[in-house]
């Protein structure tokens, strides 16, 4: 995809990016509200968060990073071609990795302190966050486009808009998700190990 093409569909993307980060500040909100009114819940999210640190635990840095590239990519395609199901499993996958988000911050906050928890955050984040949210506005611009043609109201084809989203998924998002995927296993997985 040309880069005029990559920055004219940016721009087409830009009030679904800021749908997708309201969706996922509220399921952060949902998930700090949550552990707040119910801290016996930390239990149970603590066992199932340490159950899937386990399943990347004793991995080579190289697989690490591979790993987490596929359970990235996959989720954000995933969000990209459900998206045609009138945008509500982006919204969904926006609003559960919100809460996600919520309750891992408040039990490593608990657990380690605010800073830490941050510069476990931060690294990754900075790439990983920016490429899910492009997924994810881009899965609910295809849900309002489906949405039009239904409604008899829209011009613009599925498969048009779905074989575009691919190509800037394939040369936007794919890049971002390999470097956040290296810079989670190389580096913030050094910053957040015990010396």
């Amino acid at each position: 995809m040309p880069a005029a093409e990559r920055r004219a569909y940016l721009g087409r993307l830009k009030p679904y990016l800021t749908i997708s980060l309201v969706l996922f500040g509220i399921g952060i909100v949902i998930g700090l509200v949550i552990m707040q009114r119910d801290p016996s819940l930390a239990d149970y999210f603590e066992d199932t968060l340490a159950s899937f640190v386990k399943r990347f635990s004793g991995m080579s840095r190289i697989q690490l990073a591979a790993a987490i590239f596929l359970n990235n990519t996959v989720k954000t395609l995933f969000a990209i071609l459900f998206g045609a199901l009138l945008g509500v499993i982006p919204a969904i996958f926006l609003l559960a990795n919100g809460v996600a988000l919520g309750v891992a911050w408040t039990l490593s906050s608990n657990a380690r302190g605010p800073w830490l928890s941050l510069l476990s955050l931060l690294p990754h984040g900075v790439l990983e966050l920016p490429a899910v949210f492009l997924g994810t506005s881009i899965g609910l611009m295809i849900g309002i486009t489906a949405f039009k043609r239904l409604a008899g109201r829209g011009e613009a084809m599925v498969a048009a808009e779905l074989a575009q989203a691919l190509r800037y998924f394939c040369t936007v998002i794919v890049p971002l998700l390999v470097a956040a995927a290296l810079v989670e296993a190389f580096i913030t997985a050094v910053l957040i190990t015990p010396r």
